[in-house]
């Protein structure tokens, strides 16, 4: 009988636990990847993108890597622009974008030649659909 005393009184405590556990690794940032390339579709290679934000101090910059992938982690959710600059580009500029908690959407950007002052900017864009992640929600 003392078993089952020991199973029945642990039984609630295992369920407090799990949902702590389950209430703290809820995620609290978004983030925004993708791959810069030309016209030809050629990565472009050290461009610099900056994300500006509605929630963030400033704003981040990273530039891409050798084959034109950047990615910004941690970032608040809120409302973005987007701007991307290269030598021998005009300047790619995308405001409005929408980032969700917990969500990594992938914005593929493709830049215009020209020169430093031309800027190319998207607007009325489609939403940005966050293809790597899977999540139910029921209400």
């Amino acid at each position: 009988m003392s078993n089952m005393r020991k199973f029945v009184v642990s039984i609630p405590l295992l369920v407090v636990v799990f949902l702590l556990a389950n209430a703290f690794s809820q995620e609290t940032t978004a983030g925004l990847q993708g791959t810069v390339k030309d016209q030809s579709g050629a990565v472009v290679a050290g461009a610099q993108v900056l994300v500006k934000g509605t929630a963030l101090v400033g704003e981040k910059t990273v530039k891409t890597d050798k084959s034109g992938y950047y990615r910004f982690a941690n970032l608040p959710p809120g409302t973005y622009t987007v701007t991307v600059t290269a030598q021998g580009f005009g300047t790619y500029r995308n405001g409005g974008l929408v980032l969700e908690v917990g969500h990594l959407p992938t914005l593929d950007i493709a830049m215009q030649l020209g020169r430093a002052e031309t800027v190319v900017e998207v607007s009325g864009a489609a939403p940005l659909v966050d293809t790597t992640t899977n999540t139910n929600q029921t209400m």
